[in-house]
């Protein structure tokens, strides 16, 4: 498979994946996913997602009115603002990732070697992180 035709594969599986999700769009499930995850701060989520902080904010502000996601000021520094998932953000959370699974099955059960390459996608996550850091340290 060339490059480019990579490329149009995952941008094609991103829009169907997105799909499966009625409850959020896909950088809402970003979001969500990457607090769940263990990035707590927006200043760590803008870096981790590739997102400038204006778009993580927009993102964060939306969630919180939603109900999803809630900021909590850290005791020792009052300046921190930490951000957990509230317990509806955990299940839609869950069902978005059920259902994104699904569709993903979905895909590999029509595709040739797709169970190879699934996990060469799920690798690709230690080397996006990686970048993220090489982005941050440079």
């Amino acid at each position: 498979m060339s490059d480019i035709a990579a490329v149009d594969a995952i941008i094609r599986l991103s829009r169907v994946l997105e799909r499966a999700s009625t409850d959020l769009s896909l950088a809402h499930f970003r979001v969500l996913s990457a607090v769940a995850d263990g990035q707590q701060r927006a200043s760590r989520l803008a870096r981790r997602l590739a997102l400038g902080k204006p778009a993580v904010s927009a993102s964060v502000e939306s969630l919180c009115r939603r109900g999803l996601l809630e900021r909590q000021t850290e005791q020792a520094d009052q300046r921190v603002v930490t951000l957990q998932l509230t317990p509806e953000g955990e299940r839609v959370l869950l069902v978005a990732r059920a259902a994104m699974v699904e569709q993903l099955r979905a895909v590999i059960r029509h595709a040739p070697r797709a169970a190879a390459g699934v996990e060469q996608l799920a690798a690709l996550n230690a080397g996006l992180d990686e970048l993220a850091e090489q982005r941050v340290a440079g």
